[in-house]
């Protein structure tokens, strides 16, 4: 095991019939199921859940490309701020923010609320949630643009996600119809939207895709092709269903080059993070500069810059003098130790019943639970002395270094 002596700082620093149910006990175990290639290909379509293609400034210059859209724009906050809140909002929950702004385009008429329809502007309701085709309706409304984007997002996930929860949503819930949702996960890809699923519209999809393939034409890509991809996984990781417990957090940081996965087509979340591999993960998360080589005589091969990139930060000094055991693996409690060197956190008791008081990494728990980046388990344990995995790994780095 590493000795606390690993994690002594110089100095504080600063930074997803037969294959769904098999993925749906994977997730209650909180394990994955690898997919063979010719499962996921009879799965595909356009996937509600999967990163955005499109940038916020692309769908800004898709949506100013056209006097008309810009002059008709009523919405309580600036295109720029509208586009950028479906890419947050949407890595948030895992949902594609780029197909979501299309959608509310479509909704809202670009942004214009025409006065024939149920919404207005000052709701912030950018996809048309609690409207009907007649009757009476409740509308929802909701207190700024954010929150009508995050509750639409999350309505989205309800959709597409047969394992989401109000406790697993990544904040609290604001989509009034997200318990109507029955069951979750009924339309994982684009192309089931509409006909009942949404809108009664049966050309729904289409509408938003071929919105979609505006953008992205725009934006000088493909109209289709790289859009259409398996609804089953994150990426190309064959081994991470959507339905994963970490999922959105490895997507995260895929999205951002953190990591590239074990293989060009699997990440390995159950496998164990060495000390090596931490330094790496780490140093891309917080972008820390190059530090000198020749700090330790153990340290060799691709991890050496993120090893001396951390040691100079401050953030470690290895497990001996001149020594960093760079295959050992790393454990929970020695994480949020490494974290809150590198945030610089304050100490905070650890709140949970298995962290003795006098544990060398006790403070460093508590700083990062206050701040919502490690999480224990129901009973109100932490397991501080367990390694860490992969898909852990990106949940800790995804809520310390958020996009």
């Amino acid at each position: 095991m590493l000795s606390n002596a690993a994690l002594l700082p110089l100095r504080p620093a600063a930074t997803r019939r037969l294959l769904a149910g098999l993925l749906l006990v994977a997730a209650v175990l909180g394990t994955s199921v690898a997919a063979t290639p010719s499962a996921a290909e009879a799965r595909t379509g356009t996937a509600v859940m999967r990163s955005s293609q499109l940038s916020a400034g692309q769908l800004v210059s898709w949506f100013r490309s056209s006097s008309t859209r810009v002059a008709g724009y009523r919405a309580t906050v600036s295109v720029e701020t509208l586009a950028a809140l479906y890419i947050e909002e949407g890595r948030a929950e895992g949902v594609a923010g780029d197909l979501a702004f299309a959608q509310a385009v479509l909704e809202t008429g670009s942004f214009n609320w025409p006065g024939h329809g149920q919404v207005r502007a000052e709701q912030n309701n950018f996809a048309g949630i609690g409207a009907c085709d007649g009757g009476t309706c409740t509308v929802a409304t909701f207190r700024s643009a954010r929150i009508g984007v995050r509750a639409q997002i999350q309505h989205l996930r309800a959709y597409a996600d047969p394992n989401v929860t109000r406790d697993n949503l990544a904040h609290p819930l604001e989509s009034p119809r997200f318990d109507l949702v029955d069951p979750k996960g009924k339309a994982s890809t684009w192309e089931q939207m509409g006909g009942g699923n949404w809108a009664t519209d049966p050309h729904y999809s289409t509408k938003i895709l071929n919105l979609y393939g505006a953008m992205r034409q725009h934006a000088g890509l493909p109209a289709s092709s790289t859009a259409t991809v398996s609804s089953g996984f994150v990426g190309s990781f064959r081994d991470v269903p959507w339905t994963h417990t970490h999922a959105t957090s490895i997507a995260s940081l895929a999205e951002r080059g953190i990591t590239t996965g074990c293989t060009s087509t699997a990440f390995c979340p159950s496998d164990h993070v060495t000390r090596a591999q931490m330094a790496t993960f780490l140093t891309r998360a917080a972008a820390l500069p190059a530090g000198p080589s020749g700090v330790f005589r153990d340290v060799s091969g691709p991890h050496q810059r993120g090893i001396e990139a951390v040691a100079a930060a401050g953030v470690t000094r290895g497990c001996a003098p001149r020594q960093f055991c760079p295959n050992e693996r790393i454990t929970r409690e020695q994480v949020a130790s490494l974290l809150q060197r590198e945030l610089n956190l304050p100490a905070r008791p650890a709140p949970f019943r298995d962290v003795s008081s006098g544990s060398t990494h006790a403070g460093a728990i508590g700083a990062l639970a206050e701040a919502g980046i490690i999480r224990g388990g129901k009973d109100g344990t932490f397991d501080p002395k367990a390694p860490v995995t992969r898909a852990q790994m990106a949940s800790f780095l995804a809520r310390a270094y958020p996009a």
